[in-house]
């Protein structure tokens, strides 16, 4: 019985981890980023980005769609954009 009740609270913490990690990329984490902040505080924060280019990293959420462009300079950021359906418009990557 002990076997059982441990194996089921792994379960939920692995299951809850998971949830957790696709919800690293909203809105109000990225809010939270700043110029000047280290790439590696940038990644606790957002998570692993869908894209790294050089010094540019860029997340992407599907459903409802966002993304956000993150530049670096030397490991810091140097800006970073936010792009939602509502300030996209018309933009083709919203086709």
């Amino acid at each position: 019985m002990k076997r059982t009740v441990l194996v089921a609270l792994c379960l939920a913490a692995v299951a809850l981890a998971a949830g957790c990690q696709q919800e690293k990329f909203t809105r109000a984490r990225y809010d939270t980023l700043y110029v000047g902040q280290p790439d590696y505080e940038v990644e606790m924060t957002l998570g692993e980005p869908d894209a790294r280019f050089s010094d540019t990293w860029s997340y992407l959420h599907d459903e409802p769609f966002y993304k956000a462009i993150i530049e670096f300079d030397a490991g810091r950021v140097k800006s970073k954009t936010w792009y939602d359906e509502q300030e996209m418009g018309e933009h083709p990557d919203l086709k």
